[in-house]
């Protein structure tokens, strides 16, 4: 009896270490679920496309290419792009691009630069196509960001990047700079024809625009045809602006803007009053430029159209000049360049940037084709056109690229719902 008592009690202390040993396998497991939360990645997408990515977090393209650093001189970025292959393929929705492929092969031997002159959709088009399956053909591009979506959706998602030399970026007001690599700057202008008007603009604020006897005589492109021109009136609607435009109203009138039903601010309610007095429709900037600056006429139109249209009036004889109106001619159109996210040849696209931007060596020639009348430099060492307005001196509306792209699409119905 005592040998199985004794036995049974061996058994229980046997069973009482098991015990003991299990309940402390299960204390470090809890330890370890205590510090887990500390190697948890968020996976969430809370990235600034403005701001570099940390080192650690960087794309094997990222790191190769150095798209971040901001300090490379034009001789580093020369010796690179030799030895990564001495090539360079630039995308623009200029023909001047064949002006800066000459000026860039001369300054820059052993490279060769090939261009791309094709239109906004071709261009969005064709490099997205490219891009989606894996040919990395376009280097650089050079377009304009019309309605935010270069930055709400390229940059943001990677697909262009903007390169920001620090050297030349010290020269940029950073107004432009906050979400883009600024060429240069143009302007929906309003026109109006000189030899019938010699005493200066019949129009001089913008809420004129509205009034009776311009019924009819407003040349314009249908901004439900074109993605600028849908830009340019939403620039109306957003930011400052319809404060300036009420401002201007009262200015002109006296008395306080009252707004119509459906028209949450100045700008929808000017939008209102300028479809009411039927503007002409026009399939482009030089038939408005034709329609208004052909001389001889007695009671000729106005018209917005491209300021770029300045450059060919000595050669069509057009009499015609800008107005710079009150409270202002509206948004810009800026030209910008980007680098295409795994391009071959990242320290050629980079030097071809800077060139094209006016470098930084006093040798301009990269971005003097650009330099023409009705166009204005970003830089504020780099003098515009002969014959130019001072950019300064121009009435001017902020682009906000998020601004234009969040509202875009509400303005373009609106306008559409007007008839």
């Amino acid at each position: 009896m005592k040998k199985i008592i004794a036995m049974l009690l061996a058994l229980v202390m046997l069973l009482s270490l098991a015990a003991c040993a299990s309940s402390g396998k299960t204390d470090a497991p809890a330890a370890a679920d205590t510090a887990a939360p500390a190697e948890t990645t968020d996976t969430t997408d809370t990235t600034d496309p403005s701001t570099p990515p940390a080192e650690t977090q960087l794309t094997p393209w990222e790191e190769a290419s150095q798209i971040y650093n901001t300090e490379e001189t034009d001789e580093e970025l020369y010796q690179k792009a030799l030895d990564e292959g001495g090539t360079v393929t630039l995308y623009s929705i200029s023909s001047r691009c064949t002006k800066v492929e000459a000026a860039f092969e001369e300054k820059y031997p052993g490279i060769d630069c090939v261009p791309f002159d094709i239109s906004t959709n071709e261009l969005l088009e064709k490099v997205t196509r490219e891009y989606e399956a894996g040919q990395h053909v376009a280097d650089v591009v050079h377009i304009k960001d019309q309605d935010g979506s270069m930055w709400n959706e390229y940059v943001a998602n990677k697909t262009f990047y903007n390169y920001q030399p620090a050297d030349i970026f010290a020269h940029i007001d950073p107004s432009y700079t906050a979400t883009a690599t600024p060429l240069y700057i143009e302007l929906t202008q309003l026109f109006y024809n000189t030899e019938a008007y010699p005493d200066g603009s019949p129009i001089t604020n913008i809420w004129q625009l509205t009034e009776p006897q311009w019924k009819g005589k407003i040349m314009m492109q249908n901004p439900l045809d074109n993605l600028s021109w849908g830009s340019w009136i939403t620039g109306f609607c957003v930011g400052e602006e319809p404060n300036r435009l009420a401002e201007a109203y009262k200015a002109l009138y006296g008395e306080e803007l009252k707004l119509s039903d459906g028209c949450e601010n100045a700008g929808y309610e000017f939008l209102k009053r300028l479809h009411a007095n039927e503007p002409i429709f026009t399939a482009s900037s030089d038939a408005i430029a034709e329609a208004v600056g052909t001389p001889g006429q007695k009671d000729p139109p106005v018209g917005f159209c491209a300021s770029s249209k300045l450059r060919k009036a000595a050669d069509n004889g057009w009499v015609f000049a800008p107005v710079n109106l009150e409270p202002d001619t509206g948004i810009p159109a800026v030209n910008t360049l980007y680098v295409v996210e795994g391009c071959e040849h990242p320290a050629a696209a980079k030097l071809l940037i800077r060139f094209m931007m006016g470098g930084i060596d006093g040798d301009t020639s990269g971005y003097k084709p650009f330099n023409t009348l009705g166009g204005w430099p970003v830089r504020d060492d780099i003098e515009p056109a002969e014959g130019s307005t001072p950019f300064s001196e121009i009435n001017v509306a902020p682009f906000d690229a998020d601004e234009i792209y969040v509202n875009y699409n509400a303005v373009r119905d609106f306008w559409q719902m007007l008839g």
